[in-house]
């Protein structure tokens, strides 16, 4: 068993190196509108693959749990967009281009519930970081279930803000024939990502909290690689805070901008409390000997 997460391990690396070599050519060319024929397809490829790097986490993370939450979280999410297209509820009505096809019974392309799979473990473990919570464990309250949900879901949610923009306007990836006032997307999209995101956060969170006393021996922190979901999540918003800015969407760069410093303030945070408690001790220490 721990050989098998040592081998995904392995695997998960050579995807993310796959991903980070792309990633800044991503970022320039479509920042320059440059993005050559062959290349409009590389924005659902790269979805896919961070989609597959976050269902391959959770399955090395937490076993069965985590494969079933991956599962969980294509499905419904699936099922939501392919309601969503279809009927206009509950996002407003919009229809996906051909730019990221294929599609899944010729409506809902492939990468969006891959999509789906990368943000919410993502978010997730974005929360995780900044509450301080050890994820999976038996000694999850209801409280941290709930904190934990309420926040992953806003942290979605923020994401897609940073997204839409890119995603109508530059990329084209979708319409929206329902106008509305965030750059022609109607806010009953952001209240439905709100509401999917924290049912798909809430089932994760559930199924993932005992999943540790399923693993023998325990996973190190080395196999945990925590650090993945919080990565995957910070690198996508700094591309779609660059890729708003060079467009001029500076409303939605603002937005992802303050989500940056907010995250960054928090890395930050306890180095600048020590450093500054450190000085007051100094100071008292030298009034002292005065």
């Amino acid at each position: 068993m721990f050989r098998r997460s040592t081998d995904l391990r392995s695997l998960l690396i050579g995807l993310l190196s796959i991903y980070l070599f792309v990633y800044p050519w991503g970022i320039l060319l479509i920042a320059l509108d440059r993005v050559p024929a062959w290349g409009v397809g590389m924005g659902a490829i790269l979805l896919i693959l961070q989609g597959t790097m976050m269902g391959l986490w959770l399955t090395a993370r937490y076993r069965w749990r985590g494969t079933l939450a991956a599962l969980l979280i294509l499905l419904i999410s699936w099922w939501a967009e392919h309601l969503g297209e279809t009927s206009g509820f509950p996002f407003g009505q919009y229809t996906y281009t051909e730019v990221l096809a294929p599609k899944i019974i010729h409506v809902v392309p492939l990468a969006i519930p891959f999509a789906w799979l990368l943000v919410i473990p993502a978010a997730v473990g974005i929360t995780d970081r900044l509450m301080a919570f050890d994820p999976g464990t038996s000694e999850t309250s209801l409280g941290n279930v709930v904190l934990t949900t309420l926040a992953a879901a806003s942290f979605a949610t923020l994401l897609d803000v940073t997204i839409e923009p890119v995603a109508v306007h530059v990329n084209r990836y979708w319409i929206w024939h329902d106008s509305g006032g965030y750059y022609g997307v109607p806010l009953s999209n952001f209240a439905a990502w709100w509401t999917i995101s924290a049912l798909l956060v809430w089932i994760l969170v559930w199924l993932r909290q005992n999943a540790h006393t399923s693993v023998w021996p325990p996973l190190t922190p080395v196999v945990r690689m925590e650090w993945l979901p919080q990565l995957l999540y910070l690198l996508n918003l700094i591309m779609f805070v660059v890729i708003n800015l060079s467009n001029r969407h500076l409303a939605a760069a603002s937005i992802g901008l303050l989500v940056l410093v907010y995250l960054a303030f928090d890395r930050l945070e306890p180095g600048m409390v020590r450093w500054v408690m450190g000085g007051i001790e100094r100071s008292d220490t030298r009034q002292g000997r005065a």
